[in-house]
Formats: structure tokens, C-alpha cells, sequence
């Protein structure tokens, strides 16, 4: 599904020191984990990505339930959104020729597999910043539905 013009503007928006969306995983017996996100990017209009850096949880989650939720609100506008879909990790290691849920794993990896220099995470305060970011891949959910949160949508499910 094709993320709308408002809804990508509002995602690149993440990654330039503002917002974070939500990730929301469960496991196969339901316990949900949700992380906070902030190196987050659309890739071919229908994948969101998300640095893979520290998500344990979330990847043991998504090897027993390969679905996630993304939840963002805008930061300037109040407008709030849930993506879901399928979901999975792709990481350096796969074959050149990998494929999930219509997308080249190289693709991807090749313009996000290494986040923190693309896009340093310079709103850390120095104190708390690690001494290196070891990126281990990137977590890609594919858009399936959108739930839009806008007062004259009120809470309507757009899917495929």
C-alpha cells in the first residue's frame, strides 16, 4: 500500500531530531513489545525501515510473529497514523539475490544498511551518546493497512 504525500513528509520528519514512532511487535502467544524509534525512513513508497541497533525483543517477536505496527504521530500538525503489515529484519549477510514481500534486501541494505553515517544521531547529548553505533541490519515492514486518526476520518482503516 502507498504511503500518502502527508504521511511521508510526516516520517522523514522523524529522523531530523523530532518525533519517534512506535514499534509494536508481539510474540506467537501475544506478549506485545513496543519500542520507541527515531532512524526511521520510507523506502519504495509501501516499506517503512528502522535501524536495527539494540531491538532484541522485537527481533526474537518478529521470527515467531512476522507482523508489526508502526504508530507516528506528526509532530507539527497533530495528525496520528498506524501502519501494519508484514514485518522482518534484513541484515548484512543475506544473498544478493534475498527477496521479501517484493523487495531486494541488497536495495535496501545498500541505501540504509548503514544509518548512523547517513544520519548521525547528533540530538544525543554527549554524555549519554554510545561511542559507536553498531547497526545490525534493518527492521522493513511492508504497509498492509493505514488507520488514520484524523478527526473527519475518525479512525478509518485504509487496506489493501
Amino acid at each position: 500500500m502507498k504511503l500518502s504525500g502527508e504521511m511521508k513528509k510526516a516520517l522523514k520528519t522523524v529522523g531530523a531530531g523530532g518525533a519517534v514512532v512506535y514499534l509494536t511487535t508481539s510474540s506467537k502467544n501475544g506478549n506485545p513489545n513496543v519500542v520507541g524509534e527515531r532512524f526511521v525512513t520510507l523506502f519504495k513508497d509501501e516499506y517503512i525501515l528502522i535501524a536495527e541497533m539494540f531491538a532484541q525483543k522485537t527481533r526474537v517477536n518478529l521470527l515467531e510473529n512476522p507482523h508489526g505496527v508502526i504508530t507516528m504521530s506528526h509532530p507539527l500538525k497533530g495528525r496520528t497514523w498506524t501502519f501494519s503489515g508484514s514485518a522482518t529484519i534484513l541484515q548484512e549477510g543475506l544473498p544478493d539475490d534475498y527477496v521479501w514481500e517484493g523487495l531486494r534486501a541488497k536495495d535496501a541494505l545498500d541505501e540504509w544498511g548503514d544509518w548512523a553515517l547517513k544520519e548521525p544521531p547528533s540530538e544525543v547529548p554527549p554524555d549519554i551518546r554510545p561511542p559507536s553505533l553498531v547497526q545490525r541490519g534493518v527492521i522493513t515492514l511492508r504497509v498492509e493497512t493505514i488507520t488514520d486518526f484524523a478527526p473527519e476520518n475518525a479512525g478509518a482503516n485504509i487496506s489493501l
